[in-house]
């Protein structure tokens, strides 16, 4: 067995790179981005107004003048304007491109204006420049300002919009099929017998995935027989980019899916991790067809902790157990929690039990799961250790 820390090295070291696709800013689903966007002028573009008010020369502020023609006026959204005398002004508001030969905005609160005369009638100390957002110095052209490989948000859609990102190149999402495997498995909506299960596994990975912004997700199931095992991968893995199995990758006379991966031109990269739960997990690479595929055990805790640990990258949490967890293997012990948040911002872990890996009813009450090292058996209510969420909310 190799440890949970090896296993995220070799899959993030073999994942396959499926390309690029375009993003339309017109309809930002998110993703990763595949190239730098950086600034395609200087912004502010112009020495910006921040102050509704007055645009006078510093200079003539300074020598003592406290009286201003008042030239024109100019909003947001016209072209720039020029002050033509030191001894006026040219009415201007917020967002207004700054008027030449003008350096200092005196605000409309500090004023009094008769007919077209602006007095200063508030005196304080004033610095050329004053409410003025320079050209230039949020960014200058050409600056880089989004890096490849950051996740697409809100503000950052919105730095790619304002430097006109009409298309977004990211990195393509990649078209992943989950299979179930198992012949005691039948569908949801199917009564089950005594020796029977319904197929839940399937259906709870993929909402994980649909949850974290994969979009082009299926289901399909197979039988325990090698055949059929062996022409459905052929078939899927011409049409997609993952495959992800749940079920037969365990020591079991019926578990023929590692036989299957490896007589099909799959390179295996590892199988087993000291976890638990999760310890048979399977993970190689089809080079030729460029498909990536996971054996998740069949067990619902096992199949979903996997998912999340090693294919949705999660944003790096951590939280202060709440009680003291004993486990004496000498394995990463992942534990169910529940997650709670005090008001001076510390997020706390409520261990969760649950008698096996295949009590699914467990994780009803369940926020995501922690990760305890395997190099310690006894870990105590304070301790601090990363955490992982179901969800994203």
């Amino acid at each position: 067995m190799i440890s949970v820390e090896k296993a995220s090295k070799i899959i993030d070291t073999h994942w396959p790179d499926w390309g690029e696709a375009a993003l339309s800013i017109d309809h930002p689903s998110g993703g990763i981005l595949a190239e730098v966007i950086s600034g395609d002028r200087d912004y502010p573009p112009i020495h910006r107004v921040m102050m509704d008010g007055i645009a006078v020369s510093f200079d003539a502020f300074q020598a003592g003048r406290r009286e201003f023609k008042i030239e024109g006026i100019c909003a947001a959204g016209q072209p720039i304007q020029t002050l033509t005398h030191s001894d006026a002004c040219i009415e201007i508001m917020t967002g207004a491109a700054l008027p030449l030969h003008s350096d200092l905005v005196i605000q409309y609160e500090h004023l009094k204006i008769e007919g077209k005369v602006a007095q200063v009638v508030v005196e304080q100390e004033r610095v050329r420049n004053e409410f003025t957002h320079r050209q230039g110095s949020d960014f200058k052209k050409g600056a880089p300002l989004l890096s490849a490989g950051q996740s697409l948000n809100g503000p950052r859609i919105g730095i790619a919009a304002s430097v006109g990102g009409t298309s977004i190149r990211i990195q393509k999402k990649p078209k992943i099929k989950i299979i179930s495997t198992g012949d005691e498995l039948v569908p949801v909506s199917q009564v089950p017998l005594p020796h029977q299960v319904r197929r839940s596994n399937a259906h709870a990975l993929m909402a994980s995935l649909l949850s974290r912004g994969f979009t082009e997700v299926s289901l399909d199931h197979v039988s325990d027989h090698y055949e059929q095992l062996m022409r459905h991968y052929d078939q899927a893995s011409k049409e997609n980019d993952v495959l992800i199995y749940s079920g037969g990758v365990s020591k079991g006379k019926y578990d023929f899916l590692p036989e299957v991966w490896e007589n099909s031109g799959v390179e295996k990269h590892f199988h087993e991790v000291s976890q638990r739960p999760g310890k048979p997990l399977w993970f190689g690479v089809d080079a030729k067809r460029n498909v990536a595929v996971f054996g998740l055990p069949g067990n619902p805790i096992s199949s979903l902790v996997c998912l999340h640990r090693y294919f949705l990258k999660d944003t790096v949490r951590y939280a202060r157990l709440t009680q003291d967890v004993r486990f004496s293997k000498n394995l990463t012990y992942f534990v169910p929690i529940k997650i709670s948040y005090s008001e001076d911002g510390v997020t706390y872990a409520e261990p969760l039990e649950v008698k096996n890996s295949g009590e699914f009813s467990g994780l009803s009450e369940s926020d995501g799961f922690i990760e305890l090292p395997l190099e310690k058996s006894e870990f105590k209510k304070g301790e601090s250790y990363r955490i992982y969420r179901w969800g994203i909310e």
